[in-house]
């Protein structure tokens, strides 16, 4: 069904109009500026020439910019009405002179964030006026993708009002509880309408740009003039803090991805989409709430001077659970390159074996001296040499590299890297925007290391990584181990604008094979157990992620490395996975996540709720004293114990932890059980 409108101004005034003037609102509509207009017209110009793909703007692109900025504003359909959304999408088919509409993208986020102030109010006189009723059967829809936009206003409202009963819930069942929580609740709710009326038009320009950038990829980016210096500030690595990257998810902070050698990343107690609730400066009694904050307020509580301690408390984003949070001590420090740097140990086993242990957090090079031709500059692959070498003088069996979390880095490095374990040949083959192929490689290579490879990968392993972990495989120099890759195939180059910048894809990473890493990732040779859903995560997971297709593989020599070696050594791997207790532990806690993770409605029973986490303790204490009891330790007496054993808040020293770290202790037993099987399979390690 289509509908013609005469004046689509006309119309979203009228559709504003008939909400806004009920109430008073502390935000004040942005205009689309003529300055901010010309910007984006230079942005999109600079995607339509360099972009990997040219065309793809072409076929109803301001439609689907239009619906991506309603999804993105309002993932829970919380604010926005049906017919209002009707009425967007209407207008996003009308006839423009140009291919987006950005002026109907400003409407929608000043419509957005007056109906959040609205939203915010409306709580706060919830709060002030009733009494709710914590032993009523109330529930809550949380499963939200096949939720329909609420029909108009008083549906709105039913949503808000058992959205505030949930907020207040949840602070009733936080340890430490405040002794006034609805005064609490509130001061939230007027932080969150403060950070909206200081909503500025650079703000509302880059959420908007932002998400028509994504409709040509995810990684193509508008970075202001402020993002443009914070992103050079972290890749010179000069700021002083945690080493975390930080978006936001509604009131939430959250964290998007971690600095490797950084002080979060080196705790083994933060990971990626938790959402950060209160922070306290460990000279100070009190912790701030911060829900509700702006991500810049958040960002300087957090930062400070180098040797300072910080405590963040999380909402974990393994059990989504905002009742039952975790606390982390992190010492602020500036991340230098150090910190990043390839770590090493060697494991002897109880039958002989020493399996060398390659951590390697990024692939990273000095490129200030690697430029001025200094021989003595640092990078991955010199660090990964002298390693690999150190290990051949102690004699080491088998290695396995580490790559998990490996976000990537220089590709000249990859490139080295691999050639360590394989010598000379192509990498990788690199498609640009042009058209033509590339292949990658280095030429003067020398095989350091001819004994037998293990790669560890996660769904974090992206980039660089993965073309590591591809290369070994269609090489067949090793086994591939982990999980499924991110699989970000494409790369970014940075640009100029008359103000600020932008990260244009411009070119596409494919396998020797032929085959791209592209949405697909790495595919390891044998997959281990996670604790949650792998899938939730990666380039897959975004919705105009470039797709996977093959091109042309190039002619590549392979070591011997049979199928049915490979098969007797999942054989083995399985058998563990059933008994061995890490494995059966961490094998439980997915099933538990993916009970939680189908949940479709919350109740809102306090009885109920303290029953769960109640249920939730008992069976996490009872697993884990499974697994200490099989391992010959000592069960913890009570959650209390175990909880404070598991987040204690001491700073992790940086090193390889072989007793916590039960993915890398069962990549020992896979390069043993590789070992064992060399004595009786012939196979060459050796071209």
């Amino acid at each position: 069904m289509s509908i013609s409108f005469i004046n689509k101004n006309l119309v979203i005034f009228a559709l504003l109009s008939s909400f806004l003037s009920s109430e008073s609102y502390d935000f004040k509509e942005i205009n689309l500026s003529d300055e901010k207009m010309n910007l984006s017209k230079e942005i999109f110009r600079k995607l339509e020439r360099n972009h990997f793909l040219k065309n793809k703007y072409l076929v109803d692109f301001n439609q689907n910019y239009i619906e991506s900025l309603i999804d993105k504003l309002d993932e829970n359909k919380m604010y926005f009405t049906e017919d209002e959304v009707f009425n967007f999408i209407n207008l996003s088919n009308s006839e423009i002179k140009v291919n987006y509409d950005l002026e109907l993208a400003y409407k929608i986020i000043n419509l957005y964030f007056s109906r959040v102030v609205e939203y915010s109010n409306y709580q706060i006189n919830l709060i002030n006026q009733i009494e709710f009723d914590f032993e009523k059967k109330d529930f809550m829809d949380i499963y939200y993708e096949d939720n329909l936009w609420p029909i108009d206003k008083k549906s709105l409202k039913e949503i808000w009002k058992l959205s505030t009963k949930n907020d207040l819930l949840v602070l009733k069942l936080t340890e430490e509880a405040s002794l006034d929580p609805k005064k609490d609740l509130v001061k939230r709710y007027n932080n969150r309408i403060k950070r909206i009326s200081q909503q500025k038009e650079e703000d509302i320009f880059s959420l908007a740009i932002n998400i028509l950038t994504n409709q040509f990829d995810p990684h193509s980016s508008y970075l202001s003039p402020r993002s443009a210096e914070d992103f050079d500030m972290d890749m010179s690595l000069s700021l002083e803090g945690i080493g975390a990257l930080l978006g936001t998810d509604d009131d939430y902070t959250r964290i998007v991805s971690l600095v490797p050698g950084g002080p979060a990343e080196k705790s083994g107690k933060i990971s990626p989409d938790d959402k950060i609730t209160r922070i306290r400066q460990t000279d100070s009694e009190n912790f701030v709430d911060v829900v509700g904050w702006r991500i810049d307020e958040v960002v300087r509580l957090i930062r400070g001077d180098s040797g300072t301690k910080v405590e963040i408390e999380l909402i974990s984003s393994e059990t989504g659970n905002g009742a039952d949070r975790k606390k982390v001590i992190l010492q602020r420090e500036e991340i230098k390159l150090e910190d990043r740097a390839a770590k090493s140990k060697i494991y002897e086993s109880d039958d002989g074996y020493k399996i060398g242990i390659v951590d390697l957090p990024s692939f990273y090079i000095d490129f200030n001296s690697y430029q001025d031709r200094d021989l003595n500059y640092r990078s991955s692959s010199k660090d990964v040499k002298k390693i690999l070498e150190q290990f051949n003088e102690n004699s080491v069996d088998a290695v396995v590299l580490d790559l998990r979390n490996n976000g990537g880095g220089a590709l000249m490095e990859a490139n080295r890297i691999i050639g360590l374990f394989v010598s000379s040949g192509p990498t990788v083959q690199i498609k640009y925007s042009a058209g033509y192929i590339q292949p990658w490689g280095s030429s003067r290579a020398v095989q350091i290391w001819k004994k037998p490879v293990i790669v560890l990968v996660n769904r974090y392993s992206a980039s660089a990584s993965e073309i590591v972990a591809a290369a070994i495989q269609d090489y067949n120099r090793g086994i591939v181990v982990g999980h499924r890759t991110f699989g970000k195939g494409t790369v970014q180059s940075l640009e100029n604008l008359s103000s600020g910048q932008i990260k244009v894809t411009e070119s596409k990473y494919y396998r020797i094979d032929g085959t791209s890493t592209q949405n697909k990732g790495v595919l390891p040779d044998i997959i281990l157990p996670s604790t949650w859903d792998t899938e939730s995560v990666g380039e897959s997971s975004y919705s105009t992620s470039l797709s996977w297709d093959t091109i042309r593989p190039y002619k590549h020599k392979k070591f011997y490395l049979p199928d049915e070696f490979i098969n007797v050594i999942k054989l083995e791997h399985s058998k563990r996975l059933e008994n061995e207790p890490n494995l059966k532990y961490i094998s439980q806690l997915k099933e538990r996540y993916d009970l939680n993770k189908n949940k479709k409605v919350l109740s809102l029973n306090l009885d109920e709720r303290n029953i769960q986490k109640s249920l939730r303790r008992s069976w996490l204490l009872q697993i884990e004293n499974e697994r200490r009891i099989n391992l010959g330790y000592e069960p913890f007496k009570s959650y209390e114990d175990y909880d404070n054993t598991n987040n204690d808040p001491s700073i992790l020293e940086n090193e390889i932890d072989l007793k916590k770290d039960f993915l890398l202790i069962e990549s020992t037993n896979i390069a043993i059980d590789f070992l064992n099987l060399s004595k009786s399979f012939m196979v060459s390690m050796n071209n």
